[in-house]
């Protein structure tokens, strides 16, 4: 009886096959597992940068439009004619008789889009590149300006090795009212 129960007891512990399998189970979860989340934390970096260019540039662009359809005259001011094409800046009057001038401000950095009065339409977190206002005139005698730059912003990556700039540009065209 005494040979059963040696039998009996030598059977209650794991085989180091039976350990080996396990551990190579638990590894291979593990890294799967940690693959997903780094997947997931770099498509949510992706995401959140193509959203802040996006709400960057349609405010940036929404102001402009709405100073310029709102405006009384284009002006000139002493880097630009009153109405050309391919501006690198452009100044309106107002109605209540204020200028308002809207430029890349290069002298910032990053570059901004800003006007004379010290706003800064875009933040710290964007580039702003190729700003171009392109006034001209229709055969009806409407003047229209094209609005048109580009914004871009590095995207966070886990690793310090390697970044990825994420892009968009933006247009649009206002017509004027005078």
């Amino acid at each position: 009886m005494q040979h059963s129960d040696y039998q009996k007891n030598s059977q209650n512990g794991f085989t180091l096959i039976e350990l080996l399998i396990v551990t190579a189970l638990m590894v291979i979860l593990t890294l799967t597992v940690s693959a997903m989340f780094m997947t997931f934390m770099v498509t949510n970096a992706r995401t959140n940068t193509k959203n802040t260019l996006k709400v960057e540039g349609s405010y940036a662009l929404s102001q402009i439009e709405f100073m310029l359809r709102n405006s009384y005259k284009l002006v000139e001011n002493s880097d630009t004619q009153v109405c050309q094409g391919n501006m690198d800046r452009i100044a309106l009057e107002s109605i209540d008789g204020g200028q308002t001038e809207f430029f890349l401000d290069t002298s910032v950095t990053p570059p901004k889009i800003a006007s004379n009065s010290g706003t800064y339409l875009t933040s710290d977190t964007v580039q702003v590149a190729n700003l171009q206002f392109d006034c001209s005139e229709r055969y009806s005698g409407e003047r229209s300006v094209t609005i048109d730059f580009d914004l871009s912003k590095v995207v966070p990556s886990i690793s310090n090795t390697t970044s990825e700039e994420s892009s968009q540009h933006f247009s649009s065209v206002v017509s004027l009212r005078n």
